[in-house]
């Protein structure tokens, strides 16, 4: 690791703890070794810099918004963190390939299969391509949520140390390792994976999978440790 990236981690790690109150030993419930995606709900611009911080030392590439590149500051936190460039209106394979390698090398790719962060906190519609990268790749998945930075920036600017939880489930896979994954199996994978963001959350935050019976067909929860 760079001189440059190790400073600016230990600094944002010391500004969340400054400005947050957060239980980080929920961390250690993620997988020591191997690849696997992280799933996550996206309700801030701190929930990905939270995660990868405090995933060290295992390194881990997070798929962001090609936006981010645009201004100086963020861009340089992207380039700095190997961060992978998004079209979110049409994903490339360029886009593709780049995910299958951070998983070959056995790191870990985040993803926030929503697409795009949530106004009010609350789940919104997953995308199916997260369901096509790890049938493909045959790549566990670690669903992890964050609760309470929604509201982070309102309360710092209150002078007030936000409360933020983490939850991390249980990893789960694919069942079906061969042959093709058609629409209807792509569609219902994306309903199980989000489905267990779900569980995790409070009911307020359920959003667009409140009213929706999850079950869990596809997928089956596993052991990586």
């Amino acid at each position: 690791m760079k001189l440059s990236e190790r400073i600016t981690n230990a600094t944002l790690r010391l500004l969340f703890r400054i400005f947050l109150k957060i239980n980080i030993k929920e961390f250690e419930k993620m997988p020591k070794e191997g690849p696997f995606i992280i799933i996550a709900n996206h309700t801030s611009a701190l929930d990905g810099p939270l995660m990868y911080v405090f995933m060290q030392p295992r390194n881990m590439v997070a798929m962001a918004k090609k936006e981010l590149w645009n201004s100086f500051a963020t861009r340089y936190l992207m380039n700095l963190w190997s961060s992978i460039p998004v079209d979110r209106e049409n994903m490339e394979r360029k886009t593709l390939q780049q995910c299958f390698d951070v998983l070959n090398k056995n790191n870990i790719l985040a993803i926030a299969p929503e697409g795009t962060r949530s106004v009010d906190g609350s789940l919104q519609e997953g995308k199916e391509g997260v369901a096509f990268i790890a049938y493909k790749q045959k790549a566990p998945m670690v669903p992890i949520v964050t609760i309470g930075l929604e509201d982070a920036f309102k309360k710092i600017r209150r002078f007030k140390r936000a409360e933020v939880t983490i939850k991390i489930g249980k990893p789960f896979e694919i069942i079906q390792k061969e042959g093709r994954l058609d629409a209807d199996k792509r569609s219902q994978i994306i309903d199980e994976v989000m489905g267990r963001l779900k569980d995790l959350l409070p009911p307020s935050m359920h959003g667009y999978y409140a009213d929706k019976e999850i079950q869990y067909l596809l997928t089956h929860n596993i052991d990586l440790n």
